[in-house]
């Protein structure tokens, strides 16, 4: 495997937050990105937005979404001033209230649109920031992925990230990693390839079929960011030498509350920590019963005794 394989982790509205990218940033991904970021919610100069959403750690990127050439433009450069080198233009989003906008996903049906938005955007950043898109296979009648990687390509942006599903697919079904060949063949422009990507093994089978420069992943790393060195484990060696137990899994989640209560100063209580939780005990013993727990604590010492009680419990159950 190529030793310049990259390993990236996707943006992720409601998980991909400043605490959870702290995590994912010590399993050493080439790559982490913010939440999207809306260029209108950027030109409202939200609060939220500016505040938590562009709050960065060194070296993560930040995708943003939006139609408006300018507020796309001058949100590009906002985000450049926070401190991001590395942006990233979302063209795939499915969600339906992103898509009735005109946004995400449905910007694939306006390849002339979209040439002209990321020559702007290119335009508008300093050379040593890297601008680079992520596109879904299709939209509608709109099927032609490798007219983007053109785009990308003539535009010199530092590389496209293709989910190979459809936007009328949303997450059902099984991603297309044929189409993401067939556009890899096509081009010479780095492209990543994303969807389905749940272990090391589907990374590297799909990697090695696709002859992808990297993977992104997604609903891989939800409670799991154990996935990134994995892959690069196997990768590397052929194997995956990380073995993750329960008491990881418990000692992940509690270190996660600790991030949350050093990072979160403006409410009380952090309802996104629970979903977190949740996922990193998914498949332990009498997870189910401590997960309808979890969903109505508000208070992260009794989380952690939840917790606690859930990896004696687990113990016990090896013995």
């Amino acid at each position: 495997m190529n030793s310049n394989f990259k390993i990236y982790v996707a943006p992720i509205a409601g998980v991909t937050d400043y605490s959870y990218r702290r995590i994912l940033n010590e399993f050493a991904p080439d790559l982490v990105f913010t939440e999207m970021v809306s260029s209108n919610a950027v030109m409202m100069a939200n609060e939220k937005t500016v505040g938590q959403l562009l709050r960065l750690n060194p070296g993560d990127g930040v995708q943003i979404f939006g139609k408006d050439i300018e507020y796309m433009k001058d949100s590009a450069k906002f985000a450049e001033g926070a401190g991001a080198k590395k942006i990233d233009v979302n063209l795939g989003c499915p969600m339906p209230k992103i898509v009735k906008n005109g946004y995400g996903s449905a910007l694939l049906a306006d390849p002339e649109h979209v040439k002209k938005m990321m020559y702007e955007i290119r335009e508008s950043l300093s050379d040593d920031t890297t601008l680079s898109m992520k596109i879904r296979i299709g939209y509608k009648q709109h099927k032609n992925p490798l007219e983007m990687a053109e785009i990308a390509q003539e535009l010199g942006l530092s590389h496209i990230t293709i989910h190979g599903r459809t936007r009328e697919q949303m997450y059902s079904g099984v991603a297309n990693w044929e189409v993401i060949k067939r556009v890899k063949e096509e081009v010479s422009i780095p492209v990543i390839g994303n969807g389905d990507l749940f272990t090391a093994e589907d990374a590297l089978e799909r990697a090695n079929m696709a002859g992808v420069d990297g993977v992104m992943l997604a609903r891989g790393i939800f409670g799991n960011p154990w996935l990134i060195r994995q892959i690069r484990e196997i990768m590397e060696t052929g194997e995956v030498k990380t073995q993750v137990t329960v008491d990881d899994r418990i000692d992940m989640a509690i270190k996660h509350i600790g991030y949350v209560m050093e990072d979160v100063f403006d409410r009380e209580f952090y309802f996104e920590i629970r979903k977190h939780l949740c996922w990193y005990i998914k498949g332990l013993k009498y997870s189910s019963q401590m997960k309808n727990l979890i969903n109505r604590s508000q208070n992260y010492e009794e989380l952690i005794e939840i917790l606690e009680n859930l990896r004696e419990i687990n113990k016990k159950c090896e013995v």
